[in-house]
């Protein structure tokens, strides 16, 4: 081959090369969504973590009722007299198909079942009327020996949650220690889970007159954690309905993840199903907006009814040096979904960001969970200082604290990741 055709061969060479070079940068230069080489997404941006379990609750396997009986409850038994409580206790009881309520005595060590029928005109007679005392520790030893909840059974006191060791000489060292007697107790039974679900009631006195118009009683719901939540649930909306909900408290649970998914961005584009999202395109503007869908049906009321408290416990940030700052929170709840008992809450997250110092960025975000934070009412309530407040619940807080000290929550540390590119 002569020389003039040995570089015109060598052209068209090049020319093919450049030409395939262009094709195969266009076909896949062009789609490298993961510019930054973030170790948590491939290069065209789908996402490498596994997102891990989510928090769903679960329908128990069975549930027991007990009601204690005691001369601080008897202002909510009166005869023949009809009060919030004995229309809530019924409106609950029964919802369950009426399995029968074990009405706890001598200070809560016997428990006498009755059927659900036998219950009620008892309770609506004034037969449950007493003058035992109230021996929370009691009580709840015999409930949770008896509590299978490792297999999906649950159990619900229904108490003023008063620990009252009537004529003992010696009660003001009885309450120092209750919360370590608590402790005690609850450290013996790994793996349960408690809620704390307050309501209110009229509270009448001996004449039948109403001594305090919203005095506090509580459902002590335990269990598995997401057994737990399904019947929280249920008494929660029950109350609720009726404007007899005071607040909950709930410990021993491990609330994994939420499920998640997003709403319709702003200046970027979500690939498929990912947590990634391209074509942010700086020059429309300076801002990208994604809309994260967090389901919190199961979780705890108190991180939906408050934004500030959802605020305090939602945490994000931009790995790679970008502004961000979570926008407008949308809290959408609807307690009968599908005209059911059932709770649908879903938050919609508006996640903002701008000033994008790269081509990408990562945007962690992680849920933590209000613990100890009760409403300013609620903390009054479980203050309170003599047994004989009715419009509060005295030692109520030694029993949150002994609880609390035997189990916690729980919640995965690990951070949701969202990708934001400039690739198109």
């Amino acid at each position: 081959m002569d020389r003039h055709n040995m570089i015109k061969c060598s052209s068209v060479l090049i020319l093919m090369t450049t030409a395939i070079t262009t094709l195969l940068e266009s076909s896949c230069g062009g789609h490298i969504i993961n510019s930054i080489d973030d170790s948590h997404y491939t290069s065209d941006g789908h996402l490498l973590d596994s997102i891990g379990e989510v928090f769903k609750s679960v329908e128990p396997t069975s549930i027991d009722f007990y009601v204690e009986v005691s001369g601080s409850m008897n202002g909510f038994f009166r005869a023949n007299r009809a009060t919030a409580f004995k229309t809530d206790v019924w409106a609950i009881v029964s919802n369950f198909g009426s399995p029968g309520v074990s009405v706890l005595s001598n200070s809560g060590t016997q428990a006498t079942k009755y059927t659900g029928d036998q219950f009620r005109n008892k309770m609506n007679s004034g037969g449950f009327v007493s003058t035992a005392e109230t021996q929370v520790p009691a009580m709840l030893e015999s409930i949770l020996s008896k509590l299978d909840y490792e297999n999906g059974a649950v159990a619900v006191l229904i108490s003023d949650m008063k620990y009252s060791p009537v004529g003992n000489k010696a009660l003001p060292v009885l309450l120092q220690q209750y919360a370590t007697d608590i402790r005690n107790i609850v450290g013996k039974y790994p793996g349960s889970a408690f809620s704390l679900v307050g309501a209110y009631s009229e509270y009448l006195d001996v004449k039948g007159n109403v001594a305090c118009e919203r005095s506090p009683y509580y459902y002590l719901v335990v269990g598995k954690d997401v057994c737990v939540a399904k019947i929280r649930n249920c008494i929660t909306i029950i109350l609720s309905d009726r404007g007899n909900y005071l607040d909950n408290i709930e410990i021993g649970f491990d609330y994994k993840r939420p499920a998640y998914g997003f709403g319709v961005p702003d200046n970027v584009i979500q690939l498929d199903d990912e947590p990634t999202f391209y074509n942010y395109d700086v020059s429309y503007s300076d801002t990208c907006k994604v809309v994260l869908n967090l389901d919190l049906s199961d979780f705890r009321w108190l991180i939906t009814s408050d934004e500030d408290v959802l605020r305090d416990n939602f945490k994000v940030k931009a790995v790679y040096g970008s502004e961000i700052e979570v926008g407008k929170i949308d809290i959408n709840i609807n307690n009968h979904n599908e005209k059911k008992l059932e709770r649908l809450a879903v938050v919609s997250v508006e996640l903002k960001l701008w000033n994008m110092p790269m081509d990408a960025d990562v945007i962690e975000w992680t849920l933590a969970h209000p613990e100890y934070s009760v409403t300013d009412t609620f903390m009054q309530i479980q203050n309170a200082a003599a047994e004989s407040d009715l419009t509060g619940s005295f030692s109520l807080a030694n029993f949150i604290q002994g609880v609390f000290q035997a189990v916690q929550n729980h919640w995965n540390q690990e951070p949701n990741r969202i990708l934001i590119s400039k690739s198109n």
